[in-house]
């Protein structure tokens, strides 16, 4: 970890009361960044804590947050430090990373549980229950194809009452011109300690084609979200959020 993320990553922790950051131990969390093998961070923390803030500008009290692929709870992390009086669910479809997760969230007590289920994202296999307020996820796009990510937005907005909010951060496509220079400018960015070698994990169907942006917001807009914002983005790399209105 560079000196930026370190002191970024300790401010933190001070602030929301979580240990000590030690970038030398994989098992010591850094406040909203996944715990990945070798310890390294993807840099996202900025925007997880900023999908968080955003609700709260709008005035939101929410009781219950799911996150759908929580990981190691990095994304959820930042809603449960937001609103002290939510209740969150951490989900994932196994459980290799829920002790990952426990220990993140040791500090939050009974305001955490934890569901194994929706496998590849999918919401009708019945993981979040109706009248959720916020509802996260990451990445859907390594687990399902535009086709799958159109059911999830459905499924999303159904579930989600008048007032709830939707934040996904994920990949997008770009075209060939435009995929060369991204990559190349995050290898100026990675030497800067300003991105991250890889965001997100690696895709889990090769044959899937990423969908770009215009394609994933159209998505999100047939689901009925009204006002869709990408209110973050890094390379390939975005922060999408709605209301239900």
């Amino acid at each position: 970890m560079g000196f930026r993320a370190s002191l970024a990553a300790a401010l933190l922790a001070s602030c929301v009361g979580a240990a000590p950051v030690m970038a030398a131990d994989a098992n010591v969390p850094v406040p909203f960044e996944p715990m990945n093998p070798g310890g390294h961070i993807d840099h996202l923390g900025e925007a997880r804590r900023l999908a968080a803030a955003i609700v709260a500008a709008d005035g939101a009290s929410p009781k219950s947050v799911v996150d759908v692929g929580s990981f190691t709870g990095e994304f959820l992390e930042a809603f449960m430090a937001q609103f002290p009086a939510a209740h969150g669910q951490w989900t994932e479809p196994v459980d290799n990373n829920q002790i990952n997760a426990q220990h993140r969230f040791a500090r939050y007590g009974d305001r955490l549980s934890y569901r194994i289920g929706c496998a590849s994202r999918d919401l009708s296999l019945g993981c979040v229950a109706d009248g959720v307020d916020v509802l996260l996820s990451s990445w859907l796009t390594i687990h399902q194809n535009l086709d799958g990510i159109k059911a999830f937005h459905r499924r999303a907005y159904a579930m989600l009452p008048h007032g709830g909010w939707i934040a996904v951060i994920d990949h997008t496509r770009a075209d060939p011109r435009w995929a060369d220079r991204l990559g190349k400018a995050r290898e100026t960015m990675i030497t800067l300690d300003l991105a991250a070698k890889q965001e997100g994990p690696p895709v889990h169907h090769p044959d899937f084609i990423t969908p770009s942006l215009e394609e994933q917001i159209a998505a999100m807009r047939e689901a009925g979200f009204g006002s869709v914002r990408v209110v973050w983005s890094r390379l390939d790399t975005v922060l999408m959020m709605a209301r239900k209105d």
